[in-house]
């Protein structure tokens, strides 16, 4: 009776959970702001499948693992041990503490009598969670006693919720002293800390201890739930570092920590408080991170750093652990298959070839997340594909999980077009309905993902064939209407037709909608579009590679420089100049007798500021990813050449670092002579290869250009042919 006199009730949302020593602790921010560490108990167990299917060899493995001084008690249970109806006899066994969970597991896996152990490989944090049903940042009931020891928990149903749980956050940066271009710990001091907290921004400059007690008592009086930062776990580590050597003891948690005494200072000893990368934050922001933590029932941390294979990972298990499935290893699986099986099953998605030349009035209609759709409306899953087709029963687990996510994405979608674009709710609804697209394109491919545990290579291929059917279907729909058919890929189709208006196009979506069963809309209606030709060969039509000029005037692109990342902003601001005036026309016929000579002057413009010398080398920078570590690549590419570089200036390089460089001399013998790297330019590299700079502009001229009969050597800038085609002309 006492302890319910003494217990406290309090409504909030769950920022952050794991584990610690033998109980899980949980974060709750309530309803008037305030931040309230609970535990709750937790002990680790795990199931066990005997070698021998029978009764008698069940009970003699349970007597054998009772006798163990770390288990604390077996039990007989019946569970499903893969995706199938069957249930099987396992022992579900209790250790008595997180510190010898894995000597017990490690001793288990020399027993010759085991055949498998089930649910061994997750989180403990992701266990604690799945088997309470407590996704975080959900909202919550919560009591608990005068130890803040929990009670009872109670979810309350915001799933129609738009307003993201009000976390509060602070955004940081810091500069660092340092000769080098990558900072060591052990020597470089912080000589700055920015802060930004949604109102101001500050900065503490000054001695480096004094810069770290003024951010420790900005944060201690600010309170925030989230710390923002680019590379936040890399500048967490280095301020802890930094405050370590100082002897300081700095505090940037909710829960006190003696950093002296911590052999590894990472951003996992701050807790009460989540930090969060700022690329997630600006793409996602809480609102999307909170649909990650929902379906994958994982703290904030590990939502915002996870990749979608991961989060579907998690959100399969808690799935299939709610249908009594028992969890397998995640391992590296492989399907071996021979050459007719593949050439048979395996085809992949269909690709109509483009018509490559000018064309105007086009639409292009697109199947509405193509892929999970047709998982949900086949109940297309891991245990109803086969080789041969679909089986027939139960919804399976991955069409139940691709249904709830779907259905939650399109309702976010379209509700936000109820809303001004430059209102919060508008945000909120996009934030969403993006971060749960980032799972759903991904679940297609991870169907067959070497480490997913439920993976069935048939799962992928019949998603795909049943792609290409409908695809076909809705090809032969607009093709009976009078429609012309130009360009078909995977997903979408690209028709035209004579004095067709928006109506009629959309009318054909329709139509094909109710054939089909898939959901299909008018995507983009094109003034004109220009469908190109390979770079590497101008006789081949090439997929996913064109521009064009929306009805509404803006432009659109697909596979041209603009798009990618390593295309100079010169080049790029260039190309879509180029685009604008050879798209600024009535008719194809003004585009192709005055549009196109005007374009052709703008080439001719640009080369000559390029060989002027007046473009300044910052908009000539080009950026490249490094995708393994510099002694792996056996040639001297520039931008390995140029990491080479940063590397001898004491820059540290990871896998996917991104390398920004400048053509100084592309063709000197020496490849250390041929670039620059954009950290190291000073006044003495104001200069550029003119030659190389004048050929990337010819190269995006001719993208644009060249199906109107643009070639480089009208110009006699002596450039080298882009492509053997153009070699094997000359």
């Amino acid at each position: 009776m006492r302890s319910k006199m003494n217990e406290r009730k309090i409504r909030g949302w769950i920022l952050d959970a794991y584990i610690q020593g033998d109980a899980a602790v949980l974060w709750v921010k309530t309803e008037n702001g305030e931040a309230v560490r609970l535990t709750d108990d937790y002990s680790p167990s795990f199931y066990v499948k005997p070698r021998e299917d029978s009764h008698e060899a069940i009970m003699e493995l349970s007597a054998l693992l009772s006798t163990h001084p770390n288990i604390t008690f077996v039990e007989e249970e019946k569970k499903h041990i893969d995706l199938s109806n069957r249930k099987v006899e396992v022992l579900h066994v209790h250790v008595d503490s997180l510190y010898n969970y894995r000597k017990v597991l490690e001793d288990l896996e020399r027993l010759e009598g085991i055949e498998s152990l089930y649910n061994v490989d997750l989180l403990h944090i992701q266990r604690y969670l799945f088997s309470k049903d407590l996704p975080p940042t959900c909202k919550a009931e919560i009591k608990f006693n005068e130890r803040n020891h929990l009670s009872s928990i109670r979810i309350l149903d915001e799933s129609e919720e738009l307003r993201p749980p009000p976390f509060k956050t602070l955004i940081f940066d810091m500069q660092i002293s340092s000769s080098n271009l990558s900072p060591d710990v052990e020597k470089d001091p912080i000589k700055e800390i920015i802060i930004n907290d949604g109102e101001r921004i500050l900065r503490f400059e000054g001695d480096e201890e004094e810069i770290l007690k003024y951010f420790q008592e900005y944060v201690s009086s600010c309170d925030p739930d989230i710390l923002v930062s680019e590379s936040v776990d890399e500048k967490l580590t280095y301020i802890l570092r930094r405050a370590k050597r100082n002897g300081f003891n700095l505090q940037l948690g909710r829960e006190e920590v003696n950093l002296q005494n911590m052999k590894r200072t990472s951003p996992y000893i701050i807790h009460g408080r989540v930090p969060i990368d700022l690329h997630t934050y600006q793409s996602i922001g809480i609102a999307g991170l909170s649909e990650r933590c929902r379906f994958a029932y994982i703290p904030p941390g590990l939502a915002a750093r996870w990749a979608s294979g991961r989060i579907i990972d998690s959100g399969q298990c808690y799935e299939a652990l709610k249908n009594d499935v028992l969890i397998p290893h995640s391992s590296f699986r492989i399907h071996v298959k021979t050459a007719m099986e593949t050439i048979y099953s395996d085809r992949g998605g269909l690709i109509l070839s483009p018509k490559v030349g000018l064309h105007s009035n086009v639409a292009a209609l697109d199947f509405e997340s193509m892929y999970p759709n047709i998982i949900v409306k086949y109940n297309v899953s891991y245990e109803t594909a086969t080789p041969k087709g679909i089986k027939k029963g139960r919804e399976g687990l991955l069409s139940r999980l691709t249904r709830k996510i779907l259905d939650r994405r399109l309702r976010y979608k379209h509700l936000r077009e109820k809303f001004p674009r430059d209102s919060m709710e508008w945000l909120w609804c996009e934030q969403r309905q993006i971060a749960l697209k980032g799972i759903l394109v991904c679940i297609y491919g991870y169907s067959a993902c070497f480490m997913n545990r439920f993976s069935n290579l048939s799962c992928y291929e019949q998603i795909n064939r049943l792609a290409r059917e409908n695809l076909v279907k809705a090809l032969n729909i607009a093709l009976n209407d009078g429609f012309e058919v130009i360009y078909a890929d995977s997903d979408s189709l690209f028709v035209k037709k004579r004095d067709a208006d928006k109506r009629e196009f959309k009318k054909l979506a329709e139509k094909i909608h109710t054939e089909t069963g898939l959901p299909i809309a008018l995507d983009k209606h094109f003034k004109f579009l220009v469908l190109l030709s390979r770079e590497t060969d101008p006789d081949m039509e090439a997929a996913r590679r064109y521009y064009g000029k929306l009805s509404n005037g803006e432009l659109y692109y697909r596979g041209i420089e603009l798009r990618r990342h390593d295309t100079p902003a010169f080049i790029k601001e260039f190309q879509a100049r180029l685009m604008e005036t050879l798209l600024d026309a009535e008719s194809e016929d003004e585009i192709l007798n005055k549009r196109y000579r005007e374009a052709f002057n703008i080439v001719v413009e640009t080369c000559d500021l390029i060989m002027s010398g007046e473009v300044p080398p910052e908009e000539l920078i080009i950026n490249k990813n490094l995708r393994k570590p510099i002694g792996e690549y056996k040639s001297l590419s520039p931008h390995v050449v140029a990491a080479i570089q940063m590397a001898q200036k004491g820059k540290r390089l990871r896998n996917g670092e991104n390398i920004s460089f400048l053509y100084i001399n592309a063709e000197h013998r020496n490849p250390f002579r041929r670039v620059v790297p954009a950290e190291i330019m000073d006044k003495k590299h104001r200069y550029y290869d003119r030659e190389k700079y004048v050929e990337l502009v010819l190269d995006a001229a001719e993208t644009i250009l060249g199906v109107f009969g643009f070639k480089r050597s009208r110009l006699g800038y002596g450039c080298r042919p882009k492509s053997y085609v153009e070699q094997l002309e000359d």
